[in-house]
């Protein structure tokens, strides 16, 4: 009997779900029961897999969760937004008066006062990291509940990536600030491969060392505002990113 699979939306762009179109494992060997992108009408219903991309944002949203998470039996956040908050976090950080400055009439604009991951809404089993997430761990997810193995999730620092490619550290050649000792691998290291440094789009590591890379920052010449303004994409929000920018938790 094939696993019945939902993919819900909640505030995201659409780019972490998009990469299951071209999903061979997924439509081969599940049933997709809900998923407004991919397939018209339906409603939530009993499932066993449920991916879910894009951060907690309004109030609608924070009941889709608690359905979602009744109704399944694995709860999987995909990409920045569903782990970390996404951009739509940096909202968080705003002072006050400055978001009312964005839209020329917010008081049409229902949000929570919080823009907040997932996992602080409800419990989340697995989580999959990226801006885009990246098509091959998602595959290698659902193949992995189907045989019901281990799914390989990495949460290692990206210079390992770049040191299996043989690629040179862009920080020791080129004086480039590079977030890869601190970020979690996945992308396969695309920025570095290209003379940039990673931003950190698939979030932090596994027990990242941000104190030592602030301080060879420093070293390199950076100011306090520049190291922050390192920290403010996607995954600002995160408890290890947030540190940075004054956020320690709620």
């Amino acid at each position: 009997m094939k696993p019945k699979v939902g993919i819900i939306k909640l505030s995201s762009c659409d780019g972490c779900q998009s990469v299951f179109i071209d999903s061979k494992e997924l439509f081969e060997n599940c049933e997709i029961v809900y998923w407004i992108l991919g397939k018209t009408g339906g409603k939530i219903e009993d499932m066993d897999i449920a991916f879910v991309e894009g951060s907690v944002s309004t109030e609608e949203e924070e009941k889709l969760v608690k359905e979602v998470r009744e109704k399944s039996k694995v709860v999987v956040t995909i990409g920045a937004c569903a782990t970390s908050g996404g951009i739509q976090a940096l909202k968080n950080f705003a002072k006050e008066g400055e978001f009312e400055k964005i839209y020329p009439n917010p008081e049409f604009i229902k949000v929570l006062d919080k823009i907040t991951p997932v996992k602080e809404h409800i419990k989340v089993d697995y989580e999959i990291y990226g801006c885009p997430v990246n098509s091959s761990i998602v595959e290698n997810f659902v193949k992995s509940y189907i045989y019901n193995k281990r799914p390989v999730i990495p949460d290692y620092p990206l210079c390992m990536e770049c040191k299996v490619r043989n690629r040179i550290c862009v920080m020791d050649a080129y004086g480039i600030p590079c977030l890869g000792p601190i970020v979690r691998a996945g992308c396969g290291a695309l920025c570095p491969s290209v003379k940039r440094g990673c931003y950190g789009c698939f979030g932090p590591c596994k027990n990242p060392n941000i104190e030592a890379l602030t301080e060879w920052f420093k070293k390199m010449g950076l100011s306090e505002e520049d190291i922050k303004l390192m920290f403010e994409n996607e995954n600002a929000y995160s408890e290890e990113f947030g540190k940075v920018l004054g956020y320690e938790g709620s």
